[in-house]
């Protein structure tokens, strides 16, 4: 039925806005050509919900933890030295960095490149193919340097419409392709503003020209997106409090330094990972490893205090399960214990006051696989599985903190300011549009479930080694 694919990424399209444009008929053609005898679910994105890292279940079928790049900025304790100039382990995937993110991933991952015989990539940063894959990283490059500096993002968009249709023209039986310009004019304003509305319109007579022109002929094709954005009206100075309470931390862009003790790193602005380098400085540590050292435990209750502070969240020792992590906020605590068997396991919850998560199932074992009917109605769908998975990575932050709605965690050093944020569990960052020319009966999925539904509608071999499923 398909010969090629074709998956267009809308970058930062919120579900209820792409939802609400395509009721008042200001999609026609994504609904004439895609929804109307295709399909249109609620997807759930995956931590941490920010550009690059959200892009991996797409691209690999996998969460960004199971590949080991859990945000946009890392810092790996164990391959850190201390030196004249700060580099080794740390990374963050902001500008021509970006491009060392396929090689952050471990080979044993294909990606869906290479299940096909020839493959492009429009403007992202995950470009490693298993076969021929044309990439396009100098003119990236240039596109949004042009962009970052102008603000007209809708040229680049522009520019990876016009890269589609050459590739598809050539005989390309695959073509991945970013559209990023939701997203950050998004960061200039806000989610609803009238210019960020407009970018969805163009886009959506970016598809009708695909069709029309016959370039989507005998196509699948998928318009998706790897993160949702909220209005930001205040910043909280995470690396401020920091040095409050004595410590001395790195941080982007501030990397050049020999006497520090902290790591903060932002991942969309909303979350971020924080490294205590004592008293455990060469592997990821236990909240009664670093607790005990008394300014450690300052920082975070200056964290927890904050009012623009959701919660963080940290591992504990397992006693007896094999994983296990704690939700905290200034109303209560979740510990979630986390059995065997990966995402088809059970988990187990025990709550002190008011869960921060806001699922109720104390006590009772939870099917990690069946949890996202049990958060979907929460603010934070699918946490269960969206924190076991980002822990997995070693990479992640012995502490991760959260913003609340309207509140994200950099002051400094972000150019031009972020008026909108993403990064963390927040409904509005978490569900994401999934559009589809394939009639499906699901009505919601995670993102990381498109990878496999491709591969299974052109009739290819799904890798076992994923976190994904087919959609029904």
């Amino acid at each position: 039925m398909y010969s090629k694919a074709v998956v267009l990424l809308f970058d930062g399209a919120r579900y209820d806005v792409f939802k609400n444009l395509l009721r008042k008929g200001s999609l026609p053609n994504i609904e004439r050509h895609l929804t109307s005898n295709g399909s249109f679910l609620k997807g759930y994105s995956s931590l941490s919900t920010t550009t690059g890292p959200a892009h991996i279940p797409f691209v690999y079928g996998i969460y960004p933890g199971t590949a080991n790049v859990p945000g946009i900025r890392w810092f790996e304790k164990g391959a850190a030295k201390k030196g004249v100039v700060t580099n080794s382990g740390l990374r963050s995937y902001v500008g021509p960095s970006s491009f060392s993110m396929s090689s952050d991933i471990e080979k044993s991952y294909m990606p869906i490149y290479g299940h096909f015989s020839k493959s492009a990539n429009v403007f992202s940063a995950l470009d490693r193919g298993c076969s021929k894959i044309d990439s396009n990283r100098l003119q990236k490059s240039l596109c949004y340097m042009f962009a970052h500096y102008t603000g007209r993002w809708e040229i680049v968009d522009d520019v990876a419409a016009r890269s589609v249709k050459k590739y598809l023209s050539q005989g390309y039986d695959f073509v991945f392709a970013v559209f990023p310009a939701i997203d950050e004019i998004t960061h200039l304003y806000y989610p609803k503003y009238e210019k960020v509305l407009k970018q969805y319109r163009r886009l959506d007579d970016v598809v009708g020209e695909l069709f029309d022109e016959g370039y989507l002929d005998e196509a699948l094709v998928f318009i998706v997106s790897d993160h949702g954005l909220s209005k930001t009206h205040t910043h909280i100075p995470l690396v401020k409090i920091a040095k409050e309470v004595g410590h001395s931390p790195i941080y982007y862009p501030r990397i050049l330094r020999r006497d520090y003790n902290l790591a903060i790193m932002e991942s969309g602005n909303s979350m971020a990972f924080v490294y205590f380098l004592d008293p455990v400085g060469k592997r990821p540590a236990l909240y009664d490893e670093f607790s005990a050292i008394e300014k450690n435990q300052r920082f975070i209750d200056r964290i927890i205090s904050q009012e623009g502070i959701d919660f963080v969240a940290y591992r504990v020792a397992t006693n007896g399960c094999k994983f296990a992590l704690c939700v905290e906020n200034r109303f209560g605590k979740a510990k979630l214990e986390y059995g065997e068997g990966g995402e088809g396991g059970e988990v187990r919850l025990k709550i002190e006051g008011a869960n921060p998560l806001e699922f109720c199932n104390e006590g009772a074992k939870i099917c990690q696989r069946m949890s996202l009917d049990l958060t979907k109605d929460t603010n934070y769908a699918d946490s269960i599985v969206q924190l076991r998975q980002l822990f997995s990575s070693d990479r992640t932050g012995d502490i991760v903190v959260f913003a609340k709605e309207g509140f994200d965690l950099r002051k400094k050093h972000e150019w031009p300011e972020h008026k909108s944020s993403h990064g963390s569990l927040l409904r509005s960052h978490m569900e994401v549009p999934i559009c589809t020319n394939a009639p499906l009966k699901s009505k919601v999925c995670r993102t990381v479930d498109v990878f496999p539904t491709i591969l299974h509608l052109l009739d290819k071999k799904v890798p076992t080694n994923i976190d994904g499923t087919v959609i029904c």
